[in-house]
């Protein structure tokens, strides 16, 4: 989680510096169309009131434009609010799709478990099994590394997105970079951590989009797309490098104001396989998605037990609002509420973040994802309090 946050934080200041430079120009008027609107669903569940005052508090924190899906035993909700397009003025819509982040990897993960049980590969194997030598020799750990370690996050692997790529990134000198050109940032420099430890790094998943794509012959995309999202009937979700009509545009607060960084997330994401962070869905089908993970719809009973075996987050890693994060599994965060444990992930890329968590307890599941990054909204993202807008 630290390495997840010092990115973040670098992130913002290299473009804040970009944007300032790049949009000297005065922003256009229609940019000051409010986005205080919540576009009130359908009131036929029964829970939609309670549930909208989710949507409320994101307005009220200035957001760009919001997404939110809760499904419980009471049914499906749906809530947006905000801008799908704020140049255009078009609003937030359940059926827009947004970048998801690093809500990829829990598809990434699941992927990797189906593929054991296919016998195509085991996740105690060194990845070096899979990957040539010409990739494993050039990353240090990557020799001795698991497929396990890759998926919780002790390789110790470096990471790839340090200052230099986010600013290559941020200044369009890396556009669209696939999983192999993104690894090639980390040859030949030192780990992060020795082997065994570590903290929340991308290139770990990376390097597990390559082993999809060694041992099946096919693109980590086609193959996430044939075990995870067709099966379901995730109609609006997408692995793959063609951006979907539906995306939106997705923005960034710069010196107080909101601006257009699509471009941004594009060009880091946007490369073949990049399967840390490169899918785009809907909060829908997200939700759906973890749900159907999380209850057994499409691993096995030992799988899912794998993918649940949890390794503790050093607390210290973590800043005060974060605090209710305590472990990671095979792709998942495990976190408590204050109205019990809640399981997912967390998905953040420039302009858009988000989260998707399922409460067993409750057997209800929230996807929130918001296509525009600032200190307001992210705040009420990572608030604990949050979830209490469920009950």
């Amino acid at each position: 989680m630290k390495n997840q946050l010092t990115s973040r934080q670098c992130c913002r200041r290299i473009i804040r510096i970009t944007l300032r430079a790049a949009f000297l120009i005065p922003v256009l008027a229609v940019w000051a169309l409010s986005c205080t609107t919540d576009h009130v669903p359908p009131v036929d569940h029964p829970d939609a009131e309670k549930y909208q005052r989710i949507v409320a508090r994101f307005m009220e924190a200035g957001a760009s434009g919001v997404s939110i899906t809760v499904r419980s035993p009471k049914g499906t909700w749906h809530g947006t609010g905000g801008f799908a397009d704020k140049g255009n003025g078009i609003a937030m819509r359940p059926e827009n799709t947004l970048r998801v982040g690093s809500i990829s990897k829990v598809f990434t993960a699941a992927t990797i478990l189906r593929l054991q049980e296919d016998g195509k590969l085991a996740i105690t194997d060194k990845i070096s099994k899979y990957l040539p030598s010409e990739v494993t020799s050039r990353i240090a750990n990557a020799g001795e590394a698991t497929i396990e370690q890759c998926l919780n996050h002790t390789s110790g692997i470096r990471e790839y997105l340090d200052d230099e790529t986010i600013e290559g990134i941020a200044t369009g000198r890396i556009v669209k970079y696939s999983a192999a050109q993104n690894l090639a940032l980390v040859y030949d420099k030192p780990a992060d951590f020795p082997l065994g430890k570590g903290n929340y790094c991308n290139t770990n998943y990376l390097l597990l989009s390559e082993i999809i794509r060694a041992v099946t012959g096919k693109s980590a995309y086609h193959i996430v797309r044939e075990r995870t999202i067709e099966p379901l009937g995730l109609r609006n979700t997408s692995a793959s490098v063609v951006l979907p009509a539906s995306l939106t545009q997705s923005y960034f607060e710069t010196d107080g104001s909101m601006q257009e960084v699509t471009w941004v997330d594009n060009n880091a994401v946007g490369g073949e396989g990049q399967l840390d962070g490169g899918m785009i869905s809907t909060s829908d089908d997200v939700a759906a998605f973890l749900e159907a993970l999380l209850t057994g719809k499409i691993l096995s009973p030992a799988s899912l037990a794998l993918m649940q075996t949890y390794q503790d987050i050093d607390p210290n890693t973590l800043p005060d609002e974060l605090k209710y994060y305590k472990q990671y599994g095979l792709g998942l965060m495990k976190i408590e509420t204050d109205h019990g444990t809640a399981i997912g992930h967390d998905g953040h890329v420039y302009g858009f973040v988000g989260k998707v968590f399922y409460l067993p307890e409750h057997q209800t599941t929230i996807a929130i994802l918001l296509n525009g990054w600032s200190p307001s909204s992210v705040a009420v993202l990572n608030a604990k309090s949050t979830f209490n807008l469920l009950f």
